[in-house]
């Protein structure tokens, strides 16, 4: 029962992305953190995959998944261990023109190494699209404010929240399918 299942859930999916628009892109980023975070890290770097449907004329949703570092600071002398970080998003993306477009995105962010713990992730971004030589593939310029949020009790038992936030630039490569 549960390969039946599987097999139409798959079926399902390869009919209604075949009759939708389809976008797949690569992308390395640049990531500048903010807030609490800029006191730790001066830069990061990363990339990230993304798979795009589209579901109406304007609209689409995304599925995105990456990896990214941060290069840490010395603090009193002892350089702390660098922040790695692996988030997967979905989201919602509005085309007000076909070469422009804002989006927002929710999901996990797994943090790697001796720090390993798991943050709500959360980014509103924008960006723009650019013609190449083959017409069904694109340059992308994105911008972004993303956030890796915990929440935790403290020693009081009051909940405490904490950021870790960074504005994030990326230039991909989009295949259109």
């Amino acid at each position: 029962m549960k390969r039946i299942l599987l097999v139409t859930s798959v079926l399902l999916f390869a009919a209604f992305a075949k009759a939708q628009q389809v976008k797949i892109s690569l992308s390395p980023e640049i990531n500048l953190p903010t807030g609490n975070a800029s006191s730790i890290s001066g830069i990061g770097f990363g990339g990230s995959v993304k798979a795009e449907v589209g579901i109406a004329e304007r609209y689409a949703i995304t599925a995105n998944g990456g990896y990214n570092v941060f290069l840490t600071k010395r603090v009193l002398g002892t350089r702390l261990d660098n922040i790695a970080g692996v988030p997967v998003k979905l989201g919602l993306k509005h085309y007000p023109s076909p070469d422009f477009y804002i989006e927002g995105q929710a999901g996990a962010a797994f943090r790697m190494g001796s720090s390993s713990q798991t943050s709500f992730a959360w980014s509103p971004g924008f960006g723009t699209y650019f013609k190449t030589g083959n017409a069904g593939n694109k340059l992308e310029f994105g911008l972004r404010y993303e956030a890796w949020t915990n929440t935790s009790y403290g020693a009081t038992s009051t909940l405490k929240t904490t950021s870790f936030s960074f504005i994030g630039l990326k230039l991909g490569y989009v295949f259109g399918l």
